[in-house]
């Protein structure tokens, strides 16, 4: 009888002893403001804003300093590779620029309105006026 007495009380004992963690308040809590996680775009897209970056990018290594102000112009050829590349993509990449580039991430409420500027300076210099922003 003894002996039913010592396994009740190990059972007992050792139910307690993991129960108790459980309820602990010492335990850390996230807190979600302390993760940014960006979603990845989906691969249609990701591909899509690939191409567009393809089509531009040899020709534009200015554009970014023009959109955080610190360059005043993009180049002829720059203009003339944006307005090729076209405003879908143009405006697609200034909509995700500010979620995977760092640098731009305080210009992102500056970041369209530049865009639209970019853009329509460079359709008047490339000589298009019917694809000017308005």
């Amino acid at each position: 009888m003894a002996s039913n007495y010592m396994i009740v009380a190990y059972v007992g004992i050792v139910g307690a002893l993991l129960v108790v963690p459980c309820f602990s308040s010492n335990a850390p809590t996230p807190n979600p403001d302390d993760f940014h996680i960006v979603p990845a775009p989906a691969p249609v897209v990701f591909n899509y804003l690939e191409g567009c970056i393809e089509k531009l990018d040899p020709h534009c290594p200015e554009l970014g300093e023009v959109l955080i102000g610190k360059r005043k112009d993009v180049d002829f050829d720059c203009c003339s590779a944006l307005v090729r590349m076209g405003k879908r993509c143009h405006f697609s990449l200034l909509r995700v620029l500010p979620e995977v580039e760092e640098v731009y991430k305080p210009f992102s409420s500056v970041l369209h309105q530049r865009g639209v500027e970019i853009w329509n300076h460079c359709v008047r210099r490339v000589g298009n006026p019917s694809l000017i922003f308005h």
